[in-house]
């Protein structure tokens, strides 16, 4: 089957076609990729967000089919790599502004003005409490990259449209992407409020009750706000 008669099956929503599609054009996007400087681990997710996209807009377009669907593709997928290279620009460029905490995104606001103050080199660039800079600090610590994104993104509360336009995903996939992120942030900060004790853990548990939680950290929370410190039983 040539590629006119594969964008033809896929037209007429054969599963058949669409699995071939896959096979016949993913090894060669995934060489783009390495070539492109796509991390490793990111390279499976990118190339397959990639052929999907294409293969739905094959299948929904009225336009006449791409006379090379090879060059067509690698043209698709070094476009979503350039997207997300320029929106990790415009994400450090505005995080070394240091713009201010929005009301909203308690934990995400924490972490990044945490990541400005950290950026810049001055302490007393930060607002931060004592106590909440140590948060911030355990937060922060184990994010990657595109994690960092994210947070200054939620912190500055852009739409999930906006997100996924920028990262080159659906705006479902970057809301669950987002969602993840942010459960991992309070698991993180309750950890870290179990460890605390006497006056830090009381500033923490306040903060934390600023936070909209996720059901799993919500009860979390509810215990480590009613547990008694052994320590503190004993005072």
């Amino acid at each position: 089957m040539g590629d006119a008669a594969l964008v033809a099956a896929l037209r007429c929503e054969d599963e058949g076609a669409l699995r071939e599609f896959f096979v016949r054009f993913r090894p060669g996007l995934l060489l783009a990729a390495r070539r492109f400087r796509v991390d490793p681990g990111d390279r499976d997710a990118l190339v397959d967000d990639c052929l999907a996209d294409v293969a739905v807009h094959l299948m929904v377009s009225a336009a006449p089919q791409p006379r090379s669907l090879p060059a067509y593709l690698a043209r698709s997928l070094r476009n979503r790599v350039l997207n997300e290279r320029r929106a990790r620009t415009r994400a450090e460029r505005r995080l070394g502004q240091g713009l201010a905490e929005p009301t909203d995104g308690a934990l995400a606001a924490c972490c990044s003005e945490h990541a400005v103050r950290s950026s810049t080199g001055s302490p007393e660039a930060s607002s931060l409490s004592p106590a909440l800079q140590r948060l911030a600090g355990a937060l922060e610590a184990p994010l990657t990259e595109e994690d960092r994104v994210l947070v200054v993104w939620m912190s500055h509360l852009v739409p999930h449209a906006e997100i996924a336009a920028w990262l080159g995903i659906t705006p479902k996939a970057a809301a669950k992407r987002i969602e993840r992120l942010r459960e991992r942030l309070q698991r993180a900060a309750l950890v870290h409020v179990e460890a605390a004790r006497g006056d830090e853990r009381d500033e923490l548990l306040i903060f934390l009750g600023r936070a909209a939680l996720a059901p799993g950290p919500a009860a979390r929370f509810a215990a480590a706000r009613g547990a008694v410190v052994p320590e503190e039983a004993s005072a």
